[in-house]
């Protein structure tokens, strides 16, 4: 198949072009591998598999990425997408992938493959007069574009918390922030050494932030002040953050902002060897694994006393502390 016949499939199935057009596909095609299924050479179902990785532990793990998720309608319901999705996880373990993660289109679906509900999304709708003002620092702000700030960008977030987030290479970088979308970029250095960022874009009235990251609260009170400081060009400020966010604390009155913890992200542990070999977790109980997709999974590990428990359990147990930074 060729790349137009799956970006026409995506287009009719999600009723849209895919964000940032065609350029932007094909940057995510040459990370990823597409699973496919066809009738008499026609294209009838796809997804699309994209190899990322995550920190965890400290440590890095390979991420099979499930996205693009369709077929066309008079194919719907004959078992295609059912046998991608199985094909996708033997492959991966093969490959020795750890996790995989997906933003599903039902979740009752994908439990069915051994993914469950990890991760949550924090929405926040402010009036530009609550959001919190900040204060005047001696940090210098720089306004850049992609190319001037992407190296920066990349010192600060390798500082943060990234428990579950993505390993940023240059592909994650470019296909998030220059081909998906192209948004503003403020960085703010003390002399310098870069300390933080706004990443921002403007839609109608509404200042959008798309990641805001800081290393300390200085920077913190800098980039409040950048954002606030729009004030006389938007009635509100919209920011879609890691369930771990909490600017509620330094607005004045928190109770007239619109917040929302929206369900998001499904996990699973894809291949369960390669998971406890890479990371030689302690368990207090002795586990035996219950894993209906990919049987090489059944193991048991541990000490202490006996549980069962299936596949996504035990990813659910595991991850318990991660947080996801990308909702781009």
């Amino acid at each position: 198949m060729k790349t137009d016949d799956f970006l026409k499939l995506v287009t009719y199935a999600f009723h849209k072009i895919p964000t940032g057009g065609d350029r932007a596909f094909n940057k995510l095609l040459t990370q990823s591998k597409v699973h496919f299924h066809a009738e008499n050479d026609n294209l009838t179902s796809m997804i699309v598999d994209t190899h990322f990785q995550v920190t965890f532990h400290d440590k890095v793990a390979a991420m099979s990425g499930i996205g693009y998720v369709a077929s066309y309608p008079e194919y719907r319901g004959n078992g295609a997408v059912s046998d991608l999705m199985k094909e996708i996880l033997r492959d991966n373990y093969e490959n020795g992938t750890i996790f995989s993660y997906l933003a599903p289109f039902s979740y009752e679906f994908y439990g069915k493959f051994g993914y469950t509900y990890i991760f949550n999304q924090k929405h926040y709708e402010i009036s530009v007069a609550d959001f919190p003002l900040g204060a005047r620092t001696n940090l210098l702000v720089k306004r850049l574009s992609f190319e001037e700030a992407k190296a920066d960008l990349a010192t600060v977030y390798g500082q943060i918390d990234q428990q579950g987030s993505l390993v940023r290479g240059d592909f994650e970088w470019a296909y998030y922030f220059s081909y998906k979308k192209q948004p503003h970029f403020a960085l703010f250095y003390d002399y310098d050494v870069p300390k933080g960022y706004v990443i921002y874009d403007f839609s109608d009235m509404n200042f959008v932030i798309h990641e805001l990251i800081f290393l300390d609260n200085v920077v913190k009170k800098a980039i409040y002040r950048f954002i606030s400081s729009h004030a006389g060009a938007f009635d509100t400020v919209s920011y879609t953050a890691p369930e771990t966010e909490n600017l509620e604390v330094d607005m004045k009155e928190p109770s007239r902002a619109q917040i929302a913890l929206r369900p998001y992200m499904m996990a699973r542990l894809v291949n369960l060897a390669e998971f406890l070999k890479t990371f030689d977790l302690k368990f207090d109980r002795k586990i035996t694994v219950i894993d209906d997709i990919l049987p090489q999974n059944n193991l048991t590990f541990g000490e202490g006393d006996e549980v069962t428990l299936t596949i996504a359990e035990l990813t659910r147990l595991v991850m318990k502390d991660v947080v996801l930074r990308e909702y781009f």
